[in-house]
Formats: C-alpha cells, structure tokens, sequence
C-alpha cells in the first residue's frame, strides 16, 4: 500500500522508510523461495485488493459513515438473496431456542462495522504508507491464533521473515513518528 501511497498521494519516502520497505519485500521474498512449493495466492489477492480498496476509499474522499454505508447498500441485494435461501432450505438459527446463537449473531454486526469504521478513518487521517505497515498487525494475530491455538508448524523461515517483517515496521512507524 505504501508503493499506491507514493505514487497516487505523493506520500515522501526518506531513506529508513525505503530501507524499511525494502526489508520487507526481500523478507517476503525469503519466504517465498524458502516455501516455493506453495505459492500463497489467497494472501496476495486479500493484500493487493484491500490496497486497492484503501486507495479508492481515499481518492473519493468522502466521510467514512457515509461510504460504509453506501459500500454497504451495495452488499444489501446479495445479503437479501443469500437469506433467503437460508431460510428456504430451514437453515435460520435465529430463534429463541437458541439464545446464545442470537446474541452471536446479534453483535456480528457491529464485531465487523466498528474495526473497519476505525480502519477505514485511520487510513483518511494517516495515509497508505502507514495504515499499510500497521496492516501487518491482522496476519501477526492470525499466527499467533495458529501457532497457539492450532498448533501450526512455524519453521525457521517463516521466523526469520517475521523478524524482519516486524523489524521494518517498528523503523517505519518509528520514522513516521519522528518526523510528525
């Protein structure tokens, strides 16, 4: 995200953002050909998508309520068909047999809407370069979540480019913090 930053924001790229940028793609890099037998599409589509996303909801410039809320008029008809055929085919737990159901069901609304409201206004007030350092934060918590609670093999490459990754991500925030 920080390279769309750069180039359609005009956001400045000192020397330690550059160094830390470029430790991060020669650590993704290490990955990669540690790992080449598998090559991790979903993660590159989900990254370069929401790079997008975030360039898109910047270049509109319009208020965050007012954009999630027409992003989610859009989602609305496929909600509506997706529901039906929930409870066409006897599939809808929402009852009162089952309240702890409901009540999951309940707060996955505003569980989804509050963090990307907060994303989505951080990213207007903070530009791609950093929100796209600070997006390191969802795959670190999905390792740990995998390491801990899956018990995921976590080989020595992976540690390695973690390392890295997370050390250029302090360097930038640090220099974002620094020159602010």
């Amino acid at each position: 995200m920080f390279f769309l930053g750069f180039i359609f924001f005009k956001e400045k790229l000192n020397k330690r953002r550059i160094f830390s940028i470029t430790l991060v793609i020669l650590s993704i890099l290490f990955l990669l050909i540690a790992n080449i037998k598998s090559l991790p599409w979903v993660g590159i589509i989900v990254g370069f998508s929401w790079g997008f996303y975030n360039l898109v909801r910047k270049k509109i410039n319009v208020d965050t309520d007012i954009g999630l809320l027409i992003e989610s008029l859009f989602i609305l008809p496929f909600a509506i068909i997706i529901f039906y055929f929930i409870v066409l085919n006897n599939f809808n737990d929402f009852s009162f047999s089952n309240i702890n159901l409901m009540l999951i069901i309940l707060l996955a609304g505003p569980m989804t809407v509050i963090p990307l409201f907060l994303y989505v206004r951080g990213v207007e007030l903070s530009g791609l370069g950093p929100s796209g350092m600070i997006f390191y934060i969802t795959p670190t918590l999905q390792f740990i979540l995998g390491f801990f609670y899956y018990n995921e093999d976590f080989s020595l490459s992976k540690f390695v480019s973690f390392i890295f990754i997370w050390i250029a991500v302090i360097i930038y925030l640090k220099d974002l913090y620094e020159t602010n």
